[in-house]
């Protein structure tokens, strides 16, 4: 397929990501909706991943390498935008992977939604490392604005999920290399706080599987993604204009406080206070932070270790009774 043709540009930010990039790649190929080209950009890998994302380039002609030395996904991600020209762009992490609708039910979805949408999003279900689907995550649907995308915490959930007018990053610029974490909510705030197509969509469709956190990934590292949380929400929850500003470090502040990150938990809790009690208590995320908050150390260790051990066991029961989808 020629390269002017394409309708979206498909970029996977890859680094060492060999025993996954070929199934990531595979569910980009397998896409109904084909007139696409697509950027993998092999960030600086030490195993194999070039090597698979060659023999795929080498039996698909939509596919291309771009080799660089390791940056970050944010700088991987850049150099595919530069490289490419289709006027929608989609990202696929290099462990992630696409349902084979899931091109064309978003480019469907953002060309005949009503409003300024400037991305649509998918629903996302989680797998092992394995590949074993274990469950859903809960996803809004229809138009997200700035306060919706802040209160409920990043509704994409991932990079993967999204298919985003290339205008976006004409208007408001591409991916910041100089943050260690949070680089997709950065770059979906400033979208939604500067560009012309601000709108986030949600569809209610699970077309990407996520990778739970891996060993050595970049969302593991769950202080760095706290330092770089909080800048963002001192930034941007202040242009809340339908919704009081403390709704958008509930869910930052239950996550913090799961971790045992206490420190910016409570600093949190205190803003998300502001909001209202009566307000918080109306929903589920507003009461686990209250019970969080109103908790002391010793109780929320307790708590910590019973969600930990639960987890534990719902995860480890699944790895063993779930198919491989």
């Amino acid at each position: 397929m020629l390269r002017e043709s394409a309708v979206v540009s498909v970029i996977t930010p890859a680094y060492n990501v060999g025993a996954w990039i070929g199934e990531a790649i595979d569910s980009v190929r397998a896409q109904t909706e084909g007139r696409f080209e697509y950027v993998v950009v092999d960030d600086g890998s030490t195993d194999d991943t070039a090597d698979i994302i060659r023999s795929r380039a080498a039996v698909d002609p939509r596919i291309r390498l771009i080799s660089s030395p390791n940056a970050g996904s944010g700088a991987a991600r850049n150099l595919g935008i530069a490289d490419t020209t289709a006027p929608f762009v989609a990202f696929l992490d290099g462990d992630d992977r696409w349902h084979p609708d899931f091109l064309r039910r978003l480019l469907h979805t953002i060309t005949t939604a009503s409003g300024p949408i400037g991305a649509a999003f998918c629903h996302t279900r989680v797998m092992l490392e394995s590949g074993r689907v274990v469950g859903p995550r809960w996803q809004p649907t229809g138009a997200c604005d700035m306060d919706r995308f802040l209160a409920e915490n990043n509704p994409t959930h991932n990079g993967s999920s999204l298919v985003i007018r290339r205008s976006c990053f004409d208007e408001v610029g591409v991916f910041d290399t100089t943050i260690s974490s949070a680089v997709d909510l950065e770059m979906w705030l400033r979208i939604g706080a500067w560009s012309s197509t601000p709108l986030f969509w949600g569809v209610r469709r699970y077309h990407v599987d996520m990778r739970l956190m891996r060993t050595g990934s970049i969302s593991s590292n769950r202080t760095a993604r706290y330092e770089s949380l909080d800048k963002l929400l001192t930034e941007y929850a202040p242009m809340m204009t339908r919704l009081p500003a403390g709704l958008a470090y509930v869910q930052p502040a239950v996550f913090a406080y799961r971790d045992g990150h206490d420190d910016i938990a409570d600093r949190w809790a205190a803003v998300a206070l502001s909001a209202g009690a009566g307000r918080l208590a109306r929903n589920r995320w507003g009461q686990a932070l209250l019970a969080w908050h109103r908790s002391g150390p010793t109780a929320r260790a307790r708590m910590r270790s019973a969600r930990e051990g639960a987890r534990q066991g719902v995860y480890g029961s699944l790895s063993r009774v779930l198919p491989v989808t």
